[in-house]
């Protein structure tokens, strides 16, 4: 751009500038809010498969999800999901959340109270027995109170407010039948400090689906979430104005807040960006020269309006051939396009054009073009153009040069894109973002990048992405394009990728992992532990990838070690660690056995909303093991973990209702929980739905159904389920004796640590009284039946050992040798000093059983 020569003509003009600039209108100053994480979860469920359909939710959501990214939030969106569905998409969406700036929830659908609280009801509920609340819905509080923990402010909205289509007027809620609520729709909710609690009508009230493809409330609430630089308060308020109106006021939204800080949905950004002053030349007698004006711009690409407040006093400015005015209103396109007709005007003449660009939400930002007519401006114009094509040509090279594909890790935080730093000749150019992943979010530094924003050359090189949990094996698109400037656009392909120590290692329902997530007898040390020391190395800050390095130390069997890595995550803040610790604790591992100690940590993951710690510290209340015995409060805990998908949760709760533990009992809520483990495929509830389905006493006997599921179990790792289908093949329960199947699935559970499956292969192989093997195979099985007794879940006679005792000597010493033989000398050495052969085999069997297989955590 051409300089000014003279010191006293460029004073001159500034104080020129200054007066306009005090004469124009002040601009509006930005709304500048945290550029923290917002998470939205959003779910419509319109397809029933028994409950009446609804025509809007899964349109509204969809809409309102879109809505919502626009905003700046990562979407996690679910449409007519069941309740299975709904529980992944949940548990997706609380992992996300961790230290949100902002968590919100939107759902449109069927919704019903029971005992003054609220659940989403999944397409696939029927709700016709008092025991399918518990078993079919998702509670509403499981949700808000993550948020509460783990984002700074909570919005809730809830078009869930339907006519009751139920067919069951009471459901179980813990110890207590408790009633549909009274009134129509949802219960009241009272929001805690930094929550905002919003229904599409007044508790208790129902809403209406409209006539159009949205429902009034989403309608509006759309619309008026996307009106920018507007306070949610605000937002509210205009959307029960519109419902209100669209419905005649049968329908009247209502909130509850207990904001602390004003919220915007669409927040002002700075306000445009423009040269303040631009200094341009242009030739004597030239009618129509095009001003090389800097186009301004907004981060957020919004459309701008040039208002023309002072135009030159000589010469005539035209856009499109027409002359403009003073106070002409332009796009900033028109602005870039004006032409100067310096016909008559005299060399020296210098002319003034003053505007200013205002955005959409009410900021304005002003500048001014100097021009100066000049002899040799033209040679100064073609320079200015020939610089132009240079910087065209260096830009579309750098383009070019962007590497198109991005491995992004899941759950690392922001990840750097690693893009190339633009070159000097293009650092006064700008790139529009055309196209964006539609999961995650894109930042430039600390700003959140939108679809359509405008990037500083600066911004590229600092542009990073953070995937949105669940989203391995997907790839999204992100494209680069000159924002003024006809240059053909460069598209990277972003990949979200797991971190092998997740894969390797993650654990199973951690709201603070990010992946399914693996049970213990399913890690391969030799794969975790490089992966998880590797991932510690690299992440240190990340306390999953600790936590996860302790569980893959126990796979190892390096307990100690394990114990306090596990502790180290704990202390970082790994909720899930607290549970692991506490187990360590309950279990005697590198630590004496002390379950007063064990619930006492607990407690903190339980608080946290762990499901296992739900599920540890509710039994433990329940039963009153190593803590005051408190029913009442370890049956709701239970619960909740049982909500979050836990099926240990389910399998103890279709325990105590089936046998009336502490609670009198109800065979039939029993099985729907033990239905509900196996809706998930889980190995404990196939076994003891299949021990239900074999005694035939709460339910019609079906040995074929109970063979089918003992089979599945036994063949998923369920360590009893083997003994239970040997029994049945021994016995000739169901299908005809076999005793070769009952040797293979005694023997089976007996490998797996059950008492009773190795107890069973004695006693078969004691049977054969006429052969010598037969007798030392039952003395290895008894000694081993000895060896993995366990309190509660063993036999308090110690049968096993009975028996062994009375075998023969020899039959004994064979079994001593056949065990001795799968262990060194060394680690015979290290066994206990014994008195007697019997307490001998029973320490040789343990050992050779713990080398050859299973660790304490192995099921």
């Amino acid at each position: 751009m051409p300089k000014f020569h003279h010191v006293k003509r460029l004073c001159a003009y500034l104080l020129i500038v200054a007066a306009m600039l005090l004469s124009i209108g002040t601009a509006f100053a930005a709304v500048t809010e945290e550029s923290g994480r917002r998470v939205a979860l959003v779910i419509g469920n319109s397809v029933y498969k028994t409950l009446p359909s609804l025509p809007n939710p899964a349109n509204d959501v969809e809409e309102v999800a879109s809505t919502l990214r626009a905003a700046g939030f990562d979407v996690t969106i679910g449409v007519n999901v069941d309740r299975i569905g709904l529980e992944d998409t949940v548990r997706r969406f609380l992992r996300s959340t961790s230290n949100a700036e902002a968590g919100l929830l939107y759902y449109s659908g069927h919704g019903i109270q029971v005992g003054g609280q609220n659940f989403l009801v999944p397409v696939d509920a029927t709700l016709e027995t008092p025991y399918d609340v518990e078993t079919q819905t998702m509670p509403l509080d499981l949700i808000l109170n993550h948020l509460k923990q783990n984002s700074r402010v909570q919005l809730i909205f809830l078009d869930a407010c339907r006519n009751n289509p139920f067919n069951a007027q009471k459901f179980w809620m813990a110890e207590k039948l408790e009633p549909v609520g009274a009134t129509r729709g949802l219960a009241r909710i009272d929001s805690d400090l930094g929550s905002l609690i919003a229904f599409s009508t007044e508790p208790g009230q129902v809403a209406l689906d409209g006539t159009g493809a949205l429902s009034p409330y989403s309608e509006s609430f759309i619309k008026r979430a996307s009106e920018p630089n507007k306070e949610i308060r605000q937002v509210l308020t205009d959307v029960r104005r519109d419902v209100i109106a669209m419905t005649g006021g049968k329908q009247v939204p209502w909130e509850n807040s207990s904001l602390m800080d004003s919220f915007y949905f669409i927040p002002a950004p700075p306000p445009p960006s423009v040269e303040s002053m631009q200094q341009v030349s242009v030739p004597e007698g030239a009618a129509t020269t095009k001003l090389p004006i800097a186009p301004p711009h907004d981060e957020t690409g919004s459309a701008l309006l040039v208002t023309l407040n002072q135009l030159p006093k000589t010469g005539k400015l035209s856009f499109d051939g027409k002359p403009v005015e003073q106070g002409a209103k332009m796009p900033t396109a028109a602005l870039t396009a004006l032409t100067y007709d310096s016909s008559g005007v005299a060399a020296g003449t210098v002319g003034l054009i003053g505007y200013t660009v205002s955005d959409p939400y009410g900021q304005a930002t002003q500048g001014v073009v100097a021009i100066t007519v000049s002899a040799d401006a033209g040679a100064k114009l073609a320079q200015l153009e020939q610089e132009k094509q240079v910087r065209l040509a260096d830009a579309d090279a750098y383009l070019k040069t962007l590497p198109r594909d991005v491995s992004t890790t899941i759950g690392v935080g922001p990840v750097e894109a690693s893009l190339p730093v633009v070159p000097a000749s293009v650092a006064e150019m700008t790139f529009k973002v055309a196209a964006l992943p539609d999961k995650g979010t894109l930042r430039a530094g600390d700003r959140v990048i939108g679809l359509g924003h405008v990037l500083e050359a600066a911004d590229v090189p600092a542009l990073s992405y953070e995937p949105q949990i669940g989203t391995e094996n997907q790839t999204f698109a992100l494209t680069l394009q000159a924002a003024n400037d006809n240059l053909p656009p460069a598209t990277i392909t972003l990949k979200p990728t797991l971190d092998a120590c997740d894969t390797a290692a993650a654990a199973p329902l951690d709201l603070q992992g990010v992946t399914s997530g693996k049970l213990p007898n399913e890690i391969d040390p030799d794969i975790a532990l490089p992966a998880c020391t590797d991932a510690v190395k690299a992440y240190p800050e990340v306390a999953r990838f600790v936590y996860q390095l302790g569980r893959a130390q126990l796979a190892n069997r390096e307990t100690k070690t394990a114990f306090a890595t596990i502790k180290k995550a704990m202390d970082a803040g790994h909720v899930r660690a607290i549970d692991q610790l506490s187990s360590l604790y309950i279990v005697g591992a590198s630590v004496p056995a002390n379950p007063a100690k064990a619930n006492e940590i607990v407690q903190a993951g339980a608080k946290r909303s762990d499901p296992y710690a739900l599920y540890t510290y509710g039994k433990s209340l329940f039963y009153g093991r190593g803590v005051k015995a408190d029913t009442e409060q370890g049956l709701k805990l239970m619960l909740q973990s049982a909500d979050l998908g836990h099926t240990f949760a389910m399998n103890e709760l279709g325990y105590i209702f089936l046998n009336g533990v502490n609670v009198p009992a109800d065979p039939q809520r029993g099985i729907r929980f033990y239905e509900a483990g196996l809706a998930r495929n889980d190995i404990y509830s196939m076994n003891n739905l299949a021990l239900v389905y074999r005694s035939g006493k709460t339910v019609p006997q079906d040995l074929g159904k109970a063979l089918e599921l003992f089979t599945k179990a036994a063949e998923g790792g369920q360590p009893f389920a083997p003994t239970n289908l040997g029994r049945m093949y021994r016995d000739g329960i169901g299908v005809d004796a076999d005793k070769a199947a009952a040797v293979k699935w005694l023997e089976m559970g007996a490998e797996r640590g059950d008492y009773w499956g190795a107890l069973d292969r004695a006693r078969l192989a004691k049977d054969e009284a006429a052969d010598p093997e037969g007798m030392e195979i039952a003395a290895r099985y008894f000694a081993l039946a000895a060896a993995v007794n366990k309190p509660r879940t063993g036999d308090p006679k110690n049968q096993a050992l009975a028996e062994l005792k009375l075998l023969p000597s020899a039959a004994k010493k064979e079994a001593e040798e056949a065990f001795s033989a799968e262990l060194t000398a060394q680690e015979r050495t290290a066994l206990p000093k014994t008195k007697s052969l019997d307490a001998r085999l029973v320490e040789l069997a343990k050992a050779t059983w713990v080398k050859r297989n299973p660790r304490y955590d192995l099921f």
